[in-house]
């Protein structure tokens, strides 16, 4: 049985003149016409058929889809499409997460995933990180390292007592450059770590690394409350489970449903309504967790919004969990979206 909290599935996606609504979907490798078949393998995972993947899905729910691979077909979508569905998460510029939802809100069409402030304090794991922290959720402490800065010969205060640490991007996402090797059994060696991606010209982020398991959680977003899917683990091989980059993008190892203990499962659930009451609405988002089984501690490691939703992952797990369709998922996550931003757009006004 569907949740009471999940959003309305509607039979028909429709425009405000009933008619099919009018999709500009952007990905990287989005079709681009008049050749609407997968796009060439470009080392870059499973991403080409992926993002063809939810080309053809949008067309099956009964979208009428346009599509692009390039940033700068936003400019031409004002009175042309009812709404963008963007995966356009990687563009050659700085925090591209935010370019196309702050374009949208300039032109005020509605768009896939949350508002550009709240994209991208979540694109940023430091602000995450902060954020979190002002929320009094579990986090594991941490520092960053810019690249346009001498890195501390010694920890800071906030991991003086920390015997390992975690390196990672502070911007990016799929575990980009995360090896083995990001854990560091040293400052030093944490600190030799986050140079090695100055020097790639990344700013980084050093935190304690938090023994256990990878868990993450699928929510999607509705009118009175957020729905989770489910707890669910992905498969791991690496040195202490950890995600790598090559493991997410190349060697998937699948997920599984995770047997949490009540308790903790009721934790992450008071966990998700303190992350929807503070940075709601959001359309689909998911909650990553590094839990030790064996005392039950929980640190939240990241927000991810308008992420992986293909029919191998957590989101449409959960939802044939709950007897819904990939199809299903996808229009109520379309239609809570359009719902939600009906009217609070009411107020502004265009400066063309």
């Amino acid at each position: 049985m569907i949740p009471k909290t999940f959003p309305r599935i509607p039979e028909k996606l429709v425009n405000d003149h009933g008619e099919p609504l009018r999709v500009l979907y952007m990905a990287p490798y989005a079709p681009d016409g008049p050749d609407f078949s997968v796009k060439p393998y470009k080392g870059n995972g499973g991403y080409p058929q992926y993002h063809h993947s939810i080309f053809r899905l949008l067309q099956d729910i009964g979208c009428e889809v346009y599509s692009s691979s390039k940033p700068y077909a936003i400019l031409q979508a004002k009175g042309n499409v009812d709404y963008v569905f963007s995966l356009l998460n990687r563009i050659p510029i700085e925090n591209p997460e935010i370019f196309i939802s702050s374009y949208c809100e300039f032109a005020r069409i509605p768009y896939l995933g949350a508002s550009p402030n709240i994209r991208a304090v979540a694109e940023d794991k430091w602000l995450m990180k902060l954020a979190f922290t002002g929320l009094n959720l579990p986090v594991a402490p941490g520092v960053t390292l810019s690249k346009l800065s001498e890195p501390p010969s010694a920890p800071p205060q906030q991991l003086a007592h920390v015997k390992r640490f975690f390196v990672k991007k502070r911007f990016g996402a799929a575990s980009d450059c995360i090896t083995e090797a990001n854990i560091a059994d040293s400052w030093q060696a944490a600190v030799d770590c986050a140079s090695s991606l100055n020097a790639q010209g990344h700013d980084a982020l050093i935190e304690e690394f938090c023994p256990g398991t990878d868990y993450t959680v699928p929510v999607v977003g509705g009118p009175e409350e957020p729905t989770i899917l489910g707890f669910v683990k992905p498969g791991s091989d690496k040195k202490e489970g950890i995600l790598t980059g090559d493991l997410k993008l190349h060697d998937h190892l699948g997920y599984e449903w995770a047997n949490l203990p009540e308790q903790v499962q009721q934790q992450i659930r008071g966990d998700v309504m303190t992350v929807w009451r503070g940075l709601g609405p959001v359309d689909y988002f998911r909650l990553d967790y590094r839990i030790a089984p064996s005392t039950g501690t929980r640190r939240l490691i990241e927000m991810n919004i308008c992420c992986y939703i293909g029919k191998s992952g957590p989101f449409v797990m959960g939802a044939e969990k709950w007897g819904m369709s990939h199809g299903e998922l996808m229009k109520a996550i379309l239609q809570y979206s359009l719902d939600r931003q009906r009217h609070f757009r009411t107020n502004s006004r265009c400066i063309i």
